[in-house]
């Protein structure tokens, strides 16, 4: 049910955490699956080597996703190595503390170019490749429970993944018609290395709210990325998909 024999996968942040989860349940399940890291080149090399002997190929390489020259460089070295993408799954983010009076400009501007800019950048030359060879194609995009209530002291974040919801209802409607599904997976806490510290020192906290009594994994959330990626999923378009433990229940 889960194959992707023939098709070519990009994940953008796919180095660790949820991207990595994803690379190698795509690249088991038979797709060519290409990934960016930007400063963890041992991750990204240990990565591809546990897919090497996974169904489909495997590539990465560098890339700073908020420069689009960068992006554009990569996206077309994916396509000269597997030819196409069918699925982009736009997962790189970051998420820093910050007191609104006392945020640094350039922590609101990082976090608006990594989290944001670098969605549309990818998204606007995966959709041109896709009506140019006439694929029907699948976005996922990574938002967050935050960008669904909000999240005191990470305002940045949470304007980004709160826009990022409506980028993809908005692409969801535009795009359809092409035959290029656009969804979002929204996952709330999930125990990675960039929440690692705040659970350490919150864990209790950050449990009492979780109904199902523990932190996601990474895997927890790649597979819902993986099915709403699926032509199983062929009529879910302008989704977005909660995968939160039911620490957050909105519809």
């Amino acid at each position: 049910m889960f194959s992707f024999k023939g098709k070519t996968v990009l994940v953008t942040g796919g180095s660790r955490g949820i991207g990595a989860a994803c690379v190698k349940i795509f690249t088991e399940a038979g797709a060519d699956t290409a990934f960016n890291y930007n400063r963890k080149l041992r991750a990204a090399e240990a990565l591809a080597k546990e897919c090497a002997d996974f169904d489909g190929g495997i590539f990465f390489d560098q890339c700073d996703v908020s420069d689009f020259r960068d992006v554009k460089s990569f996206f077309n070295k994916v396509l000269e190595r597997f030819g196409k993408i069918d699925i982009l799954v736009n997962n790189a983010g970051i998420w820093k503390y910050g007191a609104v009076d006392e945020m640094p400009v350039d922590d609101w501007r990082e976090t608006m170019q990594v989290n944001l800019d670098s969605i549309f950048f990818m998204t606007q030359l995966a959709v041109k490749h896709m009506k140019e060879k006439n694929i029907k194609g699948s976005i996922v995009n990574i938002s967050s429970t935050a960008g669904q209530r909000g999240e005191a002291f990470h305002s940045h974040y949470a304007a980004t993944k709160g826009a990022i919801i409506s980028f993809t209802k908005s692409l969801a409607a535009e795009l359809g018609p092409f035959g290029i599904r656009v969804n979002s997976v929204a996952p709330g806490w999930v125990d990675t290395d960039m929440s690692a510290e705040a659970i350490k020192e919150e864990g209790d906290k950050i449990l009492s709210g979780i109904p199902i009594g523990f932190i996601p994994s990474a895997e927890d959330i790649a597979w819902p990325i993986v099915f709403i990626a699926s032509d199983p999923a062929r009529a879910v378009n302008g989704e977005i998909f909660n995968v939160n433990g039911g620490s957050v229940l909105c519809g």
